[in-house]
């Protein structure tokens, strides 16, 4: 069932951490994560995630990730501030990325933004771009040089 404004919880981290730095915008570039030499994700509408204490993370539409290469996993995880995380492994050929993207099924009612979005974890997909040039490390903060 999707969660919707207004039947969302609120969230307990924000209750507790009200100065929590979480902020949610779209990203202004084009966004792609490849794995064995397949693009999983490619957006023009993807998500950017700055969250105090966090390289800034990027979020895809959906219907933008090739779910057709996800296999979901039992793994679970609670943030505080967005949720329950639920968890894929990506399968490409004879290659596979266990638990490597995660999305919130049911965020609580302040992240709704990030509701039918999957993220990556860096390290465990082969490359990053923004635009056509490859980026490492993390994801650029435009709110920083």
């Amino acid at each position: 069932m999707a969660t919707s404004a207004t039947t969302a919880k609120k969230s307990p981290g924000f209750a507790r951490n009200p100065g929590k730095l979480l902020e949610v915008e779209p990203s202004p570039r084009r966004v792609r994560v490849k794995f064995a030499g397949v693009a999983v994700a490619d957006s023009t509408r993807a998500l950017l995630m700055r969250e105090g204490g966090h390289v800034p993370v990027y979020y895809f539409p959906m219907a933008d990730v090739r779910m057709d290469l996800m296999t979901p996993t039992d793994n679970s995880s609670n943030c505080p501030y967005k949720g329950d995380a639920s968890y894929w492994t990506i399968r490409v050929g004879g290659r596979a990325a266990e638990n490597a993207a995660w999305s919130y099924r049911e965020p609580y009612a302040e992240m709704l933004a990030i509701l039918h979005y999957v993220a990556f974890y860096w390290d465990r997909v082969d490359s990053w771009w923004e635009e056509d040039e490859e980026i490492f490390v993390h994801a650029r903060d435009p709110k920083k040089r």
